[in-house]
């Protein structure tokens, strides 16, 4: 259970969390979009595509700290595939250039191709927004609930 904990917590922390946006996207609607965009990338557990989510500085939970940690740290994990993942935000609030995002997530993965793990909890995203580049998470934390 710890080694799903400590997966889900890069996943997500890494997670978090997210896509380029355009302009107009500099809004909630953006941060969301980012958000789910970010689960996509988890079921398919691209540590590369999930790194470049991140700020440069970016912080995955205390785990990984920087784009290349984060890479490095989310590669590790080839005995996991990804079954589902979900994510629910509860609030999101917004700065001039930042956005604070806390949620809920569930996630199923397989574990060595043979042990089936949930694992649910709750999430704290800080988004930051870069001009031209979009949302990136800043820093990712996640609180396993079960």
């Amino acid at each position: 259970m710890l080694l799903i904990s400590k997966f889900t917590a890069g996943i997500l922390t890494a997670g978090l969390i997210l896509f380029s946006c355009s302009p107009s996207r500099h809004n909630e609607k953006g941060v969301t979009a980012a958000m789910k965009y970010y689960d996509r990338l988890i079921l398919k557990l691209d540590a590369d595509a999930i790194a470049q989510l991140y700020t440069v500085d970016g912080n995955l939970g205390g785990i990984a700290i920087g784009r290349d940690s984060i890479r490095n740290f989310l590669s590790s994990f080839k005995n996991i595939k990804v079954l589902s993942q979900a994510s629910t935000t509860s609030s999101i609030k917004m700065g001039r250039d930042t956005a604070i995002q806390k949620g809920n997530y569930t996630q199923t993965a397989v574990i060595s191709g043979k042990d089936t793990v949930k694992v649910t909890g709750e999430y704290t995203a800080r988004w930051q927004w870069i001009t031209g580049d979009g949302w990136h998470i800043k820093q990712m934390i996640t609180k396993p609930t079960n």
